[in-house]
């Protein structure tokens, strides 16, 4: 049997659900493995394709959010579109921070369930491929006969930062252990590390002390050796007169400016850029190999551990929203009973009193929902 190049899966107990589901994947070109229960899913062998699974919430046995828990505990890791008619938005948020790429509800558009399966399927063939770089930089450390002490500390080293990385929780965290691992890999007396926020590079970790300039300092996409290398996800090893290189950029801020070496590197996860780590030396430097490919290697594991802060602080400011905005909802139809004005007044008078007392609509909405509940406990 030919091995397809792709495989979704789908696990629900409803089987016109399934039947319906596996149709239209048929009639696109893809192909589907359909179960009614978690626990045949778990005895199916996963070809090495990309794949992906399409989950129901509600299920015999253990729910779907209990099972992703259970996927991601065992290092079974897998893209998941959750489907479900008996969704809400706590069961959202928890999905989606735990990795989930959508949380689609029944009945959904046909058009919604495909762009997610193709979002997750791309996905999983990005961690492949990434995954397949890194063991084959790995491999090739671990063959070198003639460094097995080099080789043996390198891969140490670098099991030691993925130990760490994993602990580190808020993003600063994560990119000061960072530092500290590049410092020890490579002799250097510069080492920055900048983050992708939109369209700019942010300067957020520095082996040197440079609190006017981190969070504030920023790139562009193309400008300098760092905006170049973010362009064409590429590292660039410059060993002296790097000012001199035409993509060189001046920061009259930075004394770095002035050091002869530079080494940068892109922090990639899952084919997105989410960064660039930059190296330099006073001193004319020839990076060696081993020093590059640890580089690069490093960039591999934080550039996955950085998309997750990142994500988890985009959750946070999700929840945060869905909360004042259910606030808000709570306070106007409160205005709307004692004060006998309409839902648009209401709004205006939320906003007012923001302005006026300069505090944020959450802030006034909490005021009035805690002192509505107070009266009605009197």
């Amino acid at each position: 049997m030919t091995t397809p190049v792709s495989e979704v899966f789908v696990v629900d107990d409803d089987a016109s659900v399934r039947d319906s589901i596996k149709s239209l994947l048929k009639s696109v070109g893809l192909h589907a493995e359909v179960f009614d229960s978690t626990e045949a899913f778990l005895k199916v062998e996963r070809p090495e394709v990309p794949s992906c699974l399409v989950l129901d919430i509600k299920l015999p046995g253990m729910n779907g959010l209990d099972f992703q828990n259970e996927l991601e505990r065992k290092g079974t890791p897998i893209p998941i579109i959750f489907i479900t008619a008996h969704g809400d938005i706590p069961m959202t948020l928890r999905a989606m921070k735990a990795g989930a790429v959508e949380f689609l509800a029944k009945p959904f558009q046909k058009q919604d369930l495909l762009a997610a399966i193709h979002q997750a399927l791309e996905r999983d063939r990005s961690a492949r491929e990434e995954q397949a770089d890194f063991s084959s930089l790995r491999s090739r450390l671990e063959k070198s006969a003639s460094r097995e002490r080099e080789v043996a500390f390198d891969i140490t080293l670098l099991n030691k930062m993925a130990s760490r990385l994993a602990t580190a929780d808020p993003l600063h965290e994560v990119l000061n252990e960072v530092v500290e691992f590049v410092v020890a890999v490579v002799k250097c007396d510069s080492c920055f590390i900048y983050v992708l926020e939109g369209e700019d590079l942010v300067l957020r970790a520095s082996k040197n002390p440079h609190p006017d300039l981190i969070d504030r300092l920023k790139l562009k996409f193309g400008q300098g050796i760092t905006g170049w290398v973010a362009e064409h996800r590429e590292l660039l090893a410059v060993a002296q007169g790097a000012s001199k290189d035409p993509r060189f950029n001046l920061f009259s801020e930075l004394p770095e400016d002035q050091f002869e070496a530079f080494l940068s590197v892109p922090l990639v996860s899952g084919g997105r850029l989410v960064g660039v780590i930059n190296v330099q030396n006073r001193e004319p430097h020839e990076y060696s190999k081993r020093e590059i490919n640890l580089i690069a290697t490093i960039g591999f594991l934080v550039g996955a551990e950085v998309e997750r802060a990142r994500l988890d602080s985009e959750n946070s400011e999700l929840s945060d929203k869905l909360e004042t905005r259910k606030l808000v909802e709570r306070a106007k139809g409160i205005l709307q009973r004692e004060m006998k004005m309409s839902e648009e007044d209401a709004y205006r008078m939320l906003q007012r009193e923001s302005q006026q007392r300069r505090k944020s609509m959450k802030e006034i909405s909490e005021s009035i929902v805690l002192s509505d509940d107070m009266k009605r406990r009197l």
